[in-house]
């Protein structure tokens, strides 16, 4: 027969919900990946492409063209995991202060190479700074920060009487006339 214990709770463990702008950073930087991918596998055809014509029909620079297309390739292979790694990777498991720099590289050198990959970058890396700007409000218990309601003012005595009323209600007694000490 086995005992079940509850588990260990941390009072201030409890991290913020995912925020929309957190979700959608992550939307924007998969999809300029994949549009980066596909634009990999478009380059990489090419360059098979080039091999198999540089094997069949050889001319004088063919080995040169081969190794800069092999080059090009493994620089872009390279480029492609650092951005997964770096951005979407990071982003997936919160990590959104960590990925914010590199996913900003990452769109500007995007660019160049692709202007509509390097555009859904940037956007994921305004998207970062959104859900960042989110999370400040939040606090270690994961509810909302809210400041503290003042507390409520004593009540204001009647010197004469005795009798208690809200503050601010009156400046002498209704019943009986004297000024209220508060």
């Amino acid at each position: 027969m086995s005992v079940s214990y509850p588990g260990a709770r941390a009072p201030f463990a409890v991290a913020p919900p995912p925020s929309p702008s957190a979700s959608s950073a992550k939307t924007l930087v998969l999809v300029a990946w994949i549009l980066q991918a596909i634009a990999a596998a478009i380059f990489l055809g090419g360059i098979g492409f080039l091999v198999v014509y540089s094997v069949l029909y050889p001319y004088p620079f063919a080995a040169l063209a081969v190794a800069g297309g092999l080059a090009a390739a493994v620089l872009l292979g390279a480029f492609l995991y650092l951005a997964y790694t770096l951005s979407f990777e990071r982003i997936r498991n919160g990590q959104l202060a960590e990925a914010q720099t590199p996913t900003l590289i990452i769109g500007v050198l995007s660019l160049f190479a692709g202007v509509l990959p390097g555009i859904f970058y940037i956007l994921g890396y305004v998207k970062i700074g959104d859900a960042l700007r989110e999370q400040s409000w939040w606090f270690p218990g994961g509810a909302p920060f809210s400041p503290a309601p003042p507390p409520p003012a004593p009540p204001v005595v009647c010197g004469g009487c005795g009798r208690s009323y809200a503050p601010g209600s009156a400046a002498f007694c209704p019943a009986c006339g004297h000024k209220l000490v508060g």
